[in-house]
């Protein structure tokens, strides 16, 4: 039973302590622990820890048993199983048809599809995004060339393991999963079927951009 609520959301806990470090941390922002090495802070000390393990030792302790990924908290393989291996995608978007697997990405498709709040900035050029881990993408892959997915296939490289699955089944595999409702257009990608449907349906030409969204 969790008897301490928290009166300014619908978050519940056991413990006193736990509610109170949510309130200081999601309501207050209080974030009185920072790392010595990064500008990374937080409300609790057991979260830097976490962080530290994490990030700046390399410790992941939760390994998946149908791959090779590994994770710091147990949370995170929980999710990625969810994900990668069982196709979970629980939480869905009240504006349009994306789904997720984590409560937390919806807020960060909201914030940057919906509301247009892209608050992560990239130093070298116009480019933007709601996520950090997206802007770390970024400059890995367009400002230092970093492409550590390799085709078996072929020489093709990816920054993004995605990346390379996209082109295994477009290239050598010659899956089109997706199709065009108003003809018998087919595609690989999603978003060929959206660029059709601008440029041949509606009429709606693509213009050059400047690589700012995600």
């Amino acid at each position: 039973m969790k008897k301490h609520k928290c009166s300014q959301c619908g978050y519940q806990t056991t413990q006193k302590h736990t509610l109170t470090a949510h309130v200081n941390s999601v309501h207050l922002e209080m974030k009185n622990y920072g790392c010595s090495q990064c500008e990374f802070r937080t409300s609790l000390k057991i979260r830097l820890q976490r962080h530290i393990n994490s990030v700046h030792l390399g410790i992941k302790n939760y390994n998946c048993d149908e791959c090779g990924y590994q994770a710091s908290q147990k949370h995170h393989l929980i999710a990625h199983i969810n994900t990668v291996h069982l196709g979970l995608k629980n939480y869905s978007c009240n504006q349009c048809d994306y789904k997720a697997s984590q409560k937390r990405y919806i807020t960060y498709h909201i914030n940057s599809n919906h509301l247009g709040i892209k608050n992560r900035k990239c130093s070298q050029c116009d480019y933007s995004t709601a996520l950090k881990i997206h802007l770390q993408r970024h400059i890995d892959s367009v400002h230092l060339g970093i492409k550590n997915y390799k085709c078996h296939a072929c020489d093709y490289e990816a920054s993004q393991k995605h990346h390379l699955t996209a082109h295994v089944n477009s290239v050598h595999l010659a899956l089109k999963n997706y199709s065009c409702t108003q003809c018998d257009y087919k595609a690989s990608q999603k978003r060929y079927i959206t660029y059709h449907v601008n440029s041949v349906h509606l009429g709606i030409k693509k213009q050059k951009s400047s690589k700012n969204s995600i």
